[in-house]
């Protein structure tokens, strides 16, 4: 797996393109991000500093990611998370 970083999701936006912002001191880390990820369907999810993260193939294993809110997360893997203490009910509700 290799991450690609995606522009519509970086600083600034691209003209005509939208996607949700990924932070500045997150994308240094975003290759360890996509490897720590799990993978539902046919995206990928992880979590840092109790926001989540979402990953799609964009070609050959080669994903792109963005921050999500945690309604786009799958409740299956919600659960799982909270269960591991990765996450708190709290962090649900305020990202």
């Amino acid at each position: 797996m290799k991450y690609e970083s995606n522009p519509k999701h970086s600083e600034p936006w691209q003209p005509g393109k939208r996607g949700t912002l990924c932070p500045k001191e997150v994308r240094p880390l975003a290759q360890d991000l996509l490897e720590q990820s799990e993978l539902v369907g046919e995206k990928r999810y992880a979590v840092h500093e109790r926001k989540a993260y979402c990953a799609q193939n964009t070609r050959d294993d080669v994903w792109h990611g963005y921050p999500v809110g945690w309604q786009e997360v799958p409740y299956k893997l919600r659960k799982k998370w909270l269960k591991e203490g990765r996450i708190k009910r709290s962090d649900l509700k305020r990202h």
